[in-house]
């Protein structure tokens, strides 16, 4: 056993694909960067783009930092067959390190109901679980309209960690809004570091960039999956206690929490400062353990 936080990240990766998100990479480089984590393993979901494009970038981006030591688990490829390694891989590990265990999603929540539908025990024995995902009104980018890409893409998998999970937090959508990293300061730090985190991003961010300033009209991205990652690690970055939220299967198939349904109880952390929350950011995955 140890000492650090067991934790699983389950996430829809595709940092390095061109055109595609770079924040679950970012999220998963946060993690290296926190010494308070043992990356037990990454788990692969879909949403970002297939199953097969994650996986496999997943396996390239962890090799070419070095990190081979990190298992990797093919997950479902969609919500009509959620049996997978990833589900298997989460079953053991929570019944493993039970009361211990957590889990960032940043992607589809299948993997963690087909790690329930193999141990019914499952979220009894996970101690925490924050997800990215989810809208509590209309979502605004830049001003132009954006619709949610997570918990819509499987809302009965969402519905299921959302009813059935302990310690749950959800950075929705509005509230990532204010993990905003404009890209002048971002190059500005990455050009003042001398790590391996720093001497890659370049190569990945600028594209990215790019990408916002075509689709959302912003000089910078929003960084959401990270802010799902801060917020398990870090709670005094946050305000914000318990909410009220009434999802249904229907309307998360928009990811809309606020409907017709039963009471769940949540967190939906807001950031408290947005410059501290920024720093404590890049000092994180500035140090993340990776060897290039």
């Amino acid at each position: 056993m140890t000492d650090r936080v067991p934790l699983i990240l389950d996430c829809d990766n595709t940092m390095g694909v061109p055109g595609r998100d770079v924040d679950d990479g970012l999220a998963l480089l946060y993690l290296l960067g926190s010494p308070q984590v043992e990356l037990l393993a990454v788990t692969c979901s879909f949403g970002n783009s297939t199953q097969e494009v994650v996986y496999r970038n997943t396996l390239d981006l962890l090799a070419r930092w070095g990190r081979e030591d990190i298992p990797v688990l093919r997950g479902a490829n969609g919500p009509a067959h959620r049996a997978s390694p990833a589900a298997e891989f989460l079953a053991e590990a929570a019944r493993k390190w039970a009361g211990a265990l957590r889990l960032l999603v940043t992607g589809s929540a299948t993997n963690l109901l087909g790690a329930w539908a193999a141990d019914r025990g499952f979220f009894d024995n996970v101690s925490a679980i924050s997800l990215m995902g989810g809208v509590t009104g209309p979502l605004v980018v830049g001003g132009r309209p954006m619709t949610e890409l997570n918990f819509s893409v499987d809302p009965e998998a969402a519905l299921a960690v959302l009813s059935r999970g302990k310690n749950v937090a959800v950075a929705t959508a509005q509230n990532c809004l204010d993990s905003y990293f404009p890209a002048g300061e971002l190059r500005n730090r990455l050009a003042e570091s001398h790590t391996p985190a720093a001497r890659f991003l370049p190569q990945v961010l600028e594209d990215w960039f790019q990408v916002y300033e075509r689709a959302w009209n912003l000089q910078g991205f929003i960084n959401w999956d990270v802010m799902a990652a801060a917020q398990l690690l870090r709670p005094d970055l946050f305000s914000g206690g318990e909410r009220i939220i009434t999802p249904t299967a229907a309307s998360l198939g928009t990811g809309q929490l606020l409907a017709d349904g039963p009471p769940l109880r949540a967190r939906l952390p807001r950031i408290r400062d947005r410059e501290v929350y920024r720093r404590h950011v890049y000092d994180a995955i500035l140090s993340a353990r990776i060897d290039m």
